[in-house]
């Protein structure tokens, strides 16, 4: 999901309309300030924003998100992406942003790497053996490791 890529889809549909950014703004209820960082990618706009933003723009939330107009063949493709997307962004927002979104992204395609992983192997000793081979930790460290990664992989599946 790309900011920059959203904000230029958003203006253009909004040109299309012959709406500028005030007029836009005023029939969404924010401002056109709002309007401006939207279209040049520094944020997204609210999520409660989303469905009359594409009303408005008569777009839908997966077109939003694909930042272009999506062909009936390709929809089901990019609604399941835009989805992880939009739950990834949104998961980011609730954390303390301590790190970018694209670390964030990263770390949860490496959370959800690992877990495979261990669950891949035939016993939890096993499993923990290699982590405590791979990182040089503690057998504390591992076996808590293990458990919080497994405890997510369950809840994934």
């Amino acid at each position: 999901m790309d900011q920059e890529k959203i904000g230029k889809f958003i203006a253009q549909c909004r040109k299309n309309k012959n709406l500028t950014q005030s007029e836009f703004a005023k029939q969404l209820g924010v401002t056109d300030k709002s309007v401006s960082k939207w279209e040049n990618g520094h944020c997204l706009p609210d999520a409660s924003l989303y469905e009359p933003l594409c009303h408005l723009l008569d777009i839908s939330i997966n077109e939003l998100f694909a930042d272009q107009k999506i062909a009936d063949e390709d929809y089901k493709k990019c609604a399941d992406e835009n989805l992880l997307a939009l739950l990834k962004y949104q998961l980011y927002n609730l954390s303390d942003k301590s790190i970018s979104f694209n670390e964030f992204d990263h770390s949860l395609h490496r959370i959800s790497e690992i877990a495979v992983l261990l669950n891949s192997f035939k016993t939890k000793d096993d499993a923990i053996n290699y982590l405590v081979e791979e990182t040089h930790l503690s057998l504390e460290e591992c076996t808590n490791a293990y458990n919080i990664y497994i405890n997510l992989y369950k809840i994934n599946k």
